[in-house]
């Protein structure tokens, strides 16, 4: 009987450890995993977010890593045996415009890069009796390569190929190919089909006006999956997407008949929500997470179950089902994570599993924790003098007690209104043309010009300091002039101005009437009231290029407002925003503005928006973001609601902001600008392919030979060549979501030319483009030899600093003539990690070196000091000579 028992016993325990387990992989974020054959055996491909490669058995034990080869976002990777081995190879598609092919031991089989520039996005391979590699990106063409990685054809398509994907769809003992390419950057693809893998024909196509699938249309597909799930012998594919930000559901059939559809409800809507999905054949389910939500679907897209409320729990960066566990791995999270979270489908209402963070994000998760607590205790030093000006927090965010009691610097904080004015605009129609009617769709106009005076009065009664979003590119006119002038009168100490939006177009006349009309009536008005700001947002490039502009140099270098204008951009949402920064700093250091602003939004929008995902839980890339824009003088935030994040999410930041550790920031006390980079008569061309960024049918095999290259959105994550700005100068490796730079010969500022006699005061080096081109003694250089001048001249300037630092995201701020504050950010915005740094002190020995949170104090040994920024967290260091 006891032998009986411990038999028994011994067998629940082996059927136990059966299924997998979570585990933490060693290697950084996690973009994609799949599963792979091994003989026998299943293993686990990953790869992460700047492109390194990676194998892990299913209990968690690496079996090799390699690193990126050339750093850019691996878009896609597939398994596949095209060796004829048993074993699935490994092949990546990355935006570096190279196929990679590694063996299951880790052995790069081979590459293939094109003769042209080519960010590839897409790879699949298809299998009728020998393997046929098929890859895509965004230069028009279908590349296939044999088993060898050799080229076999090109074949012209249409777009900028979205997905690729084999399957037997056409017919059951036969292979095609599915290809998707888009136009826009969000959705309406160009081409949606099936292609004959051997004659590369169209076998079949849906077109995009086809009314039977008019809601299909308007989806951002964030993820696809292929499967059989109506039992035909034929598979269909699955298509997981996002609707108006509601979770969206449909699978079709190869003759594009509508399988399953599954709506989302309004109430479960989240915005930019990163949705994965797939099949699961035991059960006959589908599975979708859209954003903290999981979905499981039958097969007609009927609700079976949901797990979990918006913005509330973890979003995985992929799923990939693994038939020999019954199991779903869930791999990292969009914050950066770099943990495997194991699912076991046998277990009832598995979708119920509680998965308690572990990994990287469980690390950052406690670096902040540190943070914060020693933010709280942070005592202000004799040698800092209080700030006797505010921070400015445009923001709904509520402060927590405890940093309520910070009084070492003040935080205002500031509500921002969107009301509409209903007024009708004939005198604008006189003015501009029709034009003046077109509205905002987003948005209904019904507020009486007496309706939004009334509020500003009421908030000026109650004291509620606000501002009121009065403009955006799709209408500049939200709030007419005559409101905004009685709005500054009603509201002296409460109104702190009004936002505009996206107004980049020079050809509007709309934007043509409100810098010539409204500007001087506005600058007036609140010059009588002396609180109140005009604040820009804009995207893309547009401080460092767009910004130069006429119309725009007019405006905002004429230095007619230089006391009301406070440029932002959406600092968290941009692939180009180191451009946006450096623009800005030199805006400001150079006097044509006297405030900048922090601009802290939901991850996505503008990169590549159904690749890109958004519902960061962590509070630490906006964090990291803010305290960087803050430590080069941005006074101001324009901060959303970002719905996803944990507490206690930005009262870390605000914390910094009154605790002093993060000083208010003067221009003149800025030490870490190196040089300057001057911007004449700026290409007008350059600018308008990257303000159109919805487009992303625009490749040019000359986009690499400009001074700011591969900004257009088909690039967005392609690595950046030498010669290039963002990579010489700010040591920036590829354009993706949110990049902070490193800056390893200081910031180098953007200004325009004709700010060229305060750079000579200052005793800078400066070199001179138009964006596209270089300029050297007057005469036109092309971008990839102009990079040895722009190299010569960084280096000439970080040699002039005091402080330079090498590895992280950074700022030194002069406190007084003997104290510095240097600020070190980990800069590795969604792939946080700890982070060397070597900080190199030039022309003077420091008297003393001291980490003022942790109160480490660090000794220099060769005027160098070594020390690690923790993942996603960051160091204030105060060096005393």
């Amino acid at each position: 009987m006891k032998n009986q028992f411990t038999y028994m016993l011994v067998f629940i325990v082996m059927l136990g450890t059966a299924h997998a387990q979570n585990f933490t992989t060693e290697g950084n974020g996690i973009r994609n995993a799949i599963v792979a054959n091994n003989n026998k055996d299943q293993i686990l491909y990953v790869s992460e977010l700047d492109g390194a490669l990676a194998a892990y058995t299913l209990s968690g034990e690496k079996i090799w890593s390699k690193p990126a080869i050339n750093p850019a976002v691996v878009f896609n990777i597939v398994a596949a045996d095209i060796t004829n081995n048993g074993k699935d190879e490994l092949i990546a598609a990355s935006a570096n415009g190279t196929i990679y092919c590694y063996t299951s031991t880790g052995k790069q089989l081979w590459s293939y890069t094109p003769k042209h520039k080519v960010r590839f996005s897409e790879v699949a391979v298809v299998n009728n009796g020998k393997p046929q590699i098929f890859a895509g990106g965004n230069d028009y063409n279908l590349y296939e390569l044999n088993a060898k990685g050799d080229l076999v054809s090109t074949t012209k398509i249409d777009g900028v190929v979205r997905k690729l994907m084999t399957g037997n769809f056409i017919e059951k003992d036969k292979q095609s190919l599915f290809v998707m390419t888009y136009v826009h950057d969000k959705f309406r693809w160009d081409f949606l089909g099936f292609i004959n893998p051997v004659t590369k024909q169209v076998i079949k196509r849906l077109e995009y006006k086809d009314n039977k699938l008019k809601q299909f249309g308007k989806t951002m597909i964030t993820d696809f999956a292929v499967a059989d799930i109506n039992n035909d012998g034929l598979h269909d594919i699955l298509f997981f997407a996002d609707l108006s930000f509601k979770s969206f559901f449909i699978a079709l059939d190869s003759n594009f008949n509508t399988l399953a559809t599954f709506n989302g409800s309004s109430k479960d809507a989240q915005r930019y929500a990163h949705s994965k999905g797939a099949y699961l054949p035991k059960s006959k389910q589908i599975m979708f997470q859209h954003g903290s939500i999981i979905y499981v679907l039958d097969t007609k897209g009927n609700l079976v179950a949901k797990e979990g409320k918006r913005f509330t729990a973890k979003v995985y960066s992929d799923i990939t089902y693994i038939p020999s566990k019954n199991s779903l791995f869930a791999a990292g999270e969009v914050d950066g994570g770099n943990a495997v979270y194991v699912y076991n489908l046998d277990h009832k209402n598995w979708w119920s599993t509680k998965q308690p963070k572990q990994g990287r994000m469980l690390e950052v998760e406690n670096n902040l924790a540190k943070l914060y607590q020693q933010t709280l205790d942070f005592k202000l030093p004799e040698y800092q003098q209080k700030s006797d000006e505010d921070w400015v927090m445009i923001t709904s965010k509520k402060i927590n007690e405890d940093v309520k009691k910070l009084t070492a610097n003040n935080v205002k904080f500031v509500i921002q209104k969107s009301p509409k004015e209903s007024t009708e605009r004939s005198t604008m129609v006189k003015a501009m043309g029709k034009i003046a009617l077109k509205k905002d769709k987003r948005g209904k106009y019904q507020d009486s010009r007496e309706d939004i005076v009334q509020m500003a009065k009421d908030f000026e009664a109650k004291g509620q300091p606000f501002t009121f979003w009065a403009g955006h590119g799709n209408d500049p006119f939200y709030i007419q002039i005559e409101t905004l002038e009685k709005i500054l009168e009603v509201a002296p100490t409460t109104c702190y101005g009004f936002v505009y939006a996206e107004m980049a177009n020079v050809e509007d006349a709309r934007v043509q009437y409100f810098v010539k009309e409204y500007m001087p009536r506005l600058a007036k008005a609140i010059r009588k009231n002396n609180r109140a700001k005009l604040y820009f947002r804009y995207k893309n490039m547009f401080w460092a290029a767009t910004s130069h502009l006429p119309l725009w140099k007019e405006m905002f270098f004429s230095n007619k407002y230089n006391d009301i204008l406070v440029p932002a951009s959406e600092d968290t949402s941009n692939r180009t925003q180191d451009l946006n920064l450096v623009g800005r700093v030199g805006m400001q250091s150079s006097g044509y503005v006297n405030d900048f602003a922090m601009r802290l939004i939901d991850d996505n929008p503008t990169s590549w928006r159904p690749l890109s995902p958004g519902g960061q839980r962590s509070i630490s890339p906006y964090l990291r973001q803010g305290t960087l824009m803050a430590a080069y003088g941005a006074r101001y935030g324009i901060v959303s609601n970002n719905s996803f994040t944990e507490e206690p999410g930005l009262n870390i930041l605000f914390a910094l902001m009154k605790s002093g550790v993060l000083p208010v920031v003067k221009p003149e006390n800025i030490t870490s600008i190196g040089s300057w980079h001057l911007i004449q008569n700026v290409d007008e061309k350059l600018i308008h392919t990257v303000d159109t960024h919805h487009n992303l049918k625009q490749y040019s095999t000359t986009d690499d030979d400009a001074v700011f290259s591969y900004a257009q959105m088909h690039w967005a994550g392609v690595d950046l060549p030498e010669h290039d700005f963002s990579s010489v100068a700010l040591g920036v490796k590829y354009r993706w979501l949110n990049y902070m730079p490193i800056m390893p010969y200081g910031m180098v500022a953007v200004a325009p030319v004709e700010a060229k006699t305060t750079i000579e005061k200052l005793s800078k080096p400066y070199f001179v483009s138009t964006a596209k081109v270089g300029i050297k003694d007057g005469v036109k250089v092309p971008a990839k030899e102009f990079g040895a001048v722009i190299k010569a001249t960084v280096a000439k300037g970080a040699k002039q600093l005091p402080i330079v630092v090498s590895g992280a995201s950074w700022s030194a701020i002069k406190l007084d003539d003997n104290h510095t504050r240097l600020i070190l950010i980990d800069p590795n915005y969604i792939n946080p990690q700890n982070t060397k740094v070597t900080v190199t002190f030039a022309y003077k020995t420091p008297k003393q070196i001291v980490d003022i949170l942790s109160k480490e104090e660090l000794t220099a040994t060769n005027n160098k000091i070594e020390i690690t920024v923790p993942a996603g967290a960051m160091r204030f260091i105060d060096v005393a000579y």
